[in-house]
């Protein structure tokens, strides 16, 4: 009988060990984090942030970064394939959105949802697609 408690407790504590291990996603995902932040990007969000993208769920994050255009207060979201004005509709009938639009439009396709604050810029994109997707859109990014 005590040979099978030991031999329980063995692989009680090998099942425990196990779990603290982090999966290969978890490894892509903390690389892709570290890198990101060295490039001035903020990860992560709080509930009332979550709440305004119409496309984020568990499976994509969210990036902010400075804003340094001239965009504010605009909300795009991605429907088929192209980035759409969600936020302020008026914004259409600005004699600058044409401009705009097509800047927008040269965003990588890996951007779900793009907002500009005053201060900051957040962005809904797939992590797994890696680093270098991230480098592209910080360039589109800075290029508006």
């Amino acid at each position: 009988m005590e040979p099978l408690i030991v031999l329980f407790v063995v692989f009680f504590l090998i099942g425990a060990i196990s779990f603290l291990r982090p999966t290969k996603k978890m490894k892509v995902v903390s690389q892709i984090r570290m890198a990101a932040a060295k490039e001035g990007f903020k990860i992560g969000s709080t509930n009332e942030l979550r709440k305004k993208f119409k496309n984020w769920n568990p499976r994509v994050a969210i990036y902010q970064i400075k804003n340094a255009s001239e965009l504010k207060n605009l909300h795009y979201l991605r429907l088929e394939n192209k980035l759409e004005l969600y936020r302020p509709i008026s914004f259409k009938y600005e004699k600058n959105y044409q401009l705009i639009d097509r800047k927008i439009s040269k965003l990588p396709s890996s951007i779900l949802e793009i907002i500009f604050y005053q201060s900051n810029i957040a962005i809904v994109w797939d992590e797994m697609l890696g680093f270098d997707e991230l480098i592209k859109i910080k360039e589109a990014i800075l290029k508006i």
